[in-house]
């Protein structure tokens, strides 16, 4: 399985594994949930766990631009968990023009990021 999609509705958190290639099967079942999600608590907490990443299948593309089109505002705060060398930095120099606070974690502190998320 490339993803896995865990809801904390207590903490109005959402979390999103990542490993291996993205689907667009993946992303169909994640957004469809998120968007539940969103529906049901307003603006919600993201965690990404990128164990490792190979990728997407180009057909999400369009969908996933309009996805975050729609829901950047749904977010409050992102914990980008991830050892792969180039996400942290991209997730950075992306947090520069998203409207919610984003830290970057290393695999190592998983548990670390969970508890910042619940404690914002």
């Amino acid at each position: 399985m490339a993803t896995e999609y865990v809801e904390y509705p207590e903490d109005k958190t959402v979390e999103i594994q990542v490993e291996g290639r993205v689907s667009a099967s993946d992303f169909e079942n994640i957004a469809s949930r998120m968007e539940a999600f969103i529906r049901q608590h307003g603006k919600v907490k993201i965690i990404e766990v990128v164990q490792a990443f190979d990728g997407f299948d180009m057909s999400i593309l369009k969908d996933a631009i309009n996805f975050d089109r729609e829901h950047l505002k749904d977010f409050t705060h992102c914990a980008v968990v991830s050892d792969s060398g180039w996400i942290g930095p991209f997730a950075r120099f992306m947090s520069r023009f998203l409207d919610m606070e984003l830290r970057v974690f290393r695999m190592s502190e998983l548990e670390s990021a969970r508890q910042w998320l619940r404690e914002v």
